[in-house]
């Protein structure tokens, strides 16, 4: 078996919006026979609701390091976050970072891009009802925050359609939408970003297969470019759900292998 499935650095606990405490994930993970487990707490972001209020953020730092020093010696556990790109960086010394646009700003107004099908249709209304202009929008956010960004992953690089499979609402093969997504492509890997591989709305229902799309895969295998599976997963019982179609995807977009994020760095296994 792939040591794919042996490791996710993408995971959400009760200390954001998951529903498994952080003790039940790295449970699960040693069930699982994992090697290593990340913990990517949403960071604090005064407009979102799945951001982790300050006090709490310090709490999933303190409950992080104590699962280190007690299963430390049968699972590599790293502490990391998931920034928001409108958030500035915070200064504390995470093992990494999963950079994401999870909101957009426009005339004065945060929107999320992932909240719900109604947030959708506003935030569309927003680019005054030009679908193509809100996913060019979103790919510009994705590119501009790519190159300031620390951060050694780029999360659910085509969020902006999880909505778009079971109601469409635009072509993901039409140039007006491929073309910036290359372009916000392009500048993560400009970084030597890895590429999530991300099966999280996959496990929420939304979506049959993970994010990016194949034809962003494809461009990332062809511009020599790593990738990583993560289940994004805010429930311990879905630690690996979709991996199976995360494997085959990749590989029919002509990948062998794929990185896990280990204390060392990027380990690259095969698929």
């Amino acid at each position: 078996m792939s040591d794919i499935y042996r490791s996710s650095a993408h995971n959400h606990t009760v200390f954001c919006d998951g529903k498994s405490t952080a003790e039940e994930m790295v449970l699960k993970a040693l069930e699982l026979g994992f090697v290593s487990l990340g913990f990517s707490g949403h960071g604090y972001s005064p407009y979102d609701p799945t951001g982790m209020p300050r006090k709490d953020e310090i709490a999933y730092r303190e409950e992080v390091k104590r699962l280190q020093q007690v299963y430390g010696d049968r699972l590599e556990i790293l502490l990391g976050v998931e920034h928001d790109s409108l958030m500035p960086y915070d200064t504390f010394a995470y093992d990494f970072m999963i950079e994401s646009v999870h909101n957009l700003y426009k005339n004065r107004y945060v929107y999320s891009v992932d909240w719900d099908q109604p947030h959708l249709e506003e935030a569309i209304h927003v680019h005054g009802g030009d679908v193509y202009d809100y996913c060019k929008v979103y790919f510009e956010a994705c590119a501009e925050t790519y190159l300031a960004s620390p951060a050694q992953i780029a999360g659910h690089l085509d969020l902006v359609c999880k909505f778009n499979e079971k109601t469409p609402l635009f072509d993901e093969l039409d140039p007006r939408y491929l073309d910036p997504a290359f372009q916000a492509l392009d500048c993560a890997l400009e970084k030597n970003m890895v590429i999530e591989v991300n099966t999280g709305a996959m496990a929420r229902g939304y979506k049959s297969i993970p994010y990016p799309a194949p034809a962003i895969l494809k461009r990332v295998k062809e511009k020599g470019g790593q990738v990583m599976v993560n289940s994004d997963c805010h429930d311990a019982n879905n630690l690996i759900f979709g991996y199976d179609t995360a494997r085959e995807l990749l590989l029919s977009c002509g990948f062998t292998s794929a990185v896990i994020l280990r204390k060392h760095g990027f380990e690259e296994v095969g698929l």
